[in-house]
């Protein structure tokens, strides 16, 4: 491993200035980043999470503001819309975009909100920020909202009866089209034909919610795509413990009890619906009358390790097994979120599919390495940031990476990149200074 230095930190910092300039949104009480202005020019949930931790490093101020525009936009049953439409310079001067958004504008309410949730990495997001401004009054203006999506997770999603957030459509997870979710939608990746299915879905699985007004209750019963997905719950887990800390900063005791103990049901509900013994990490469940498990590794089988409660064995079996393991996940270039040898025999339509093919997400390297270091592997922690950084500040700022040759991917000036400053921050602190 070649040592991280206090210039990479610099050009990181740099780099994550201009990106962050380029999609930056500032309307009056509406402040937030685009993921990327020229295709992503909306404010969505799991991003503005992500933007707060890398802006934290570099403009604290704005970074409470992106959170504090993202709570206000809980919705009036308690569900944190996936995106919603704001109107900003750039998504006037996108009309291409604008056409497709008048195409499909059954995705979104009467305020332009999404009926999908994203999982709550923002909450996770919210206590950092906390920590690092020890803004104790920002804290307590968020906090009412923080609390009503969380609740809503809890009580309105529990589709299986077992603790754990059930997703009805895959966007919500936040990794589109992985391959965990393929058996569940009918899709066979080694087939050419399934090609057009695996295009549409998208659209037809959400004019299915939409027919059904997006009742949890008779999605439930309808069991069209009803599933457990290990991203959501794991991040999930993470903030009901993050908010139980945040709780009892604000003297709410009856918070900080409800959520810790929330953490723990959900903790021990995925130990025991989503632990495969026999493989050694983690699958997700669906199909409500009938609970099956998705026998396919993603990065996300291993996501149990990030939310701070994974049982030591089961965590170390997760790292070594298949973490380090250099025909899985620890190869050339980190962090595949598809391990190479579950792509094998897949139609070449399947790279075009985002999150389906050779894919690095930054997003899953800084949480990646997150479960790594708390749960004892500092050096690999480090090293898995000194390759994301060396790959960034190498390739520039992109939407994903080519997990086969570390060449940026898709949206150049993607947003996520920034979370590497919180990488080197916790796992190279003296290269900050």
């Amino acid at each position: 491993m070649q040592d991280l230095t206090h210039d990479d930190w610099l050009k990181v910092v740099e780099q994550t200035r201009s990106a962050y300039a380029a999609n930056e949104v500032d309307i009056g009480t509406e402040y937030y980043h685009m993921p990327q202005s020229s295709f992503y020019p909306s404010f969505f949930a799991w991003d503005s999470g992500f933007n707060a931790v890398a802006m934290m490093h570099v403009d604290p101020a704005r970074a409470k503001r992106e959170l504090e525009t993202l709570f206000r936009h809980v919705a009036v049953d308690g569900h944190m819309p996936h995106e919603v439409l704001i109107p900003c310079a750039a998504t006037r001067a996108r009309p291409v975009r604008n056409f497709m958004r008048w195409l499909v504008q059954w995705e979104y309410d009467s305020c332009g909100a999404s009926h999908m949730i994203d999982p709550p990495i923002y909450v996770y997001s919210a206590r950092l920020v906390y920590e690092m401004t020890q803004d104790a009054d920002w804290l307590a203006g968020i906090w009412p909202d923080l609390c009503r999506l969380l609740d809503y997770l809890l009580d309105k999603r529990d589709l299986f009866g077992d603790g754990l957030v059930s997703i009805v459509h895959p966007w919500e997870a936040g990794t589109d089209l992985s391959p965990q979710f393929l058996p569940a939608l009918g899709i066979d990746p080694g087939r050419r034909t399934d090609v057009l299915q695996a295009t549409i879905y998208a659209a037809l699985l959400y004019r299915f919610c939409n027919r059904l007004g997006w009742d949890t209750e008779e999605l439930r019963k309808a069991n069209k795509f009803v599933l457990e997905d290990l991203t959501i719950n794991c991040i999930a887990i993470r903030a009901l413990s993050s908010a139980a800390a945040m709780a009892s900063v604000l003297g709410d005791d009856a918070a900080a009890s409800r959520y810790r103990s929330r953490a723990l049901r959900m903790s021990a509900a995925l130990d025991q619906v989503a632990w495969d013994e026999s493989a050694g990490c983690y699958f997700p469940r669906w199909d409500t009358t009938g609970p099956r498990t998705t026998k396919v590794k993603t990065a996300a089988s291993l996501m149990p390790l990030f939310t701070g409660r994974c049982p030591p064995g089961r965590a170390d079996r997760l790292v070594k097994e298949h973490a380090l393991n250099n025909n899985e996940f620890w190869s050339e270039h980190l962090f595949p979120f598809n391990p190479a040898d579950e792509l094998v025999g897949n139609r070449p339509w399947v790279e075009k599919k985002l999150w389906a093919g050779h894919c690095i997400w930054i997003n899953f390297n800084w949480m990646i390495a997150i479960g790594m270091g708390e749960n004892g592997y500092l050096a690999e922690a480090r090293e898995l940031t000194a390759r994301t950084v060396r790959m960034i500040v190498e390739q520039g700022f992109w939407e994903y990476y080519d997990s086969r040759t570390g060449e940026g991917r898709r949206m150049r000036g993607f947003t996520w990149p920034g979370l590497a400053l919180d990488m080197m921050y916790r796992f190279w602190p003296e290269i900050t200074r």
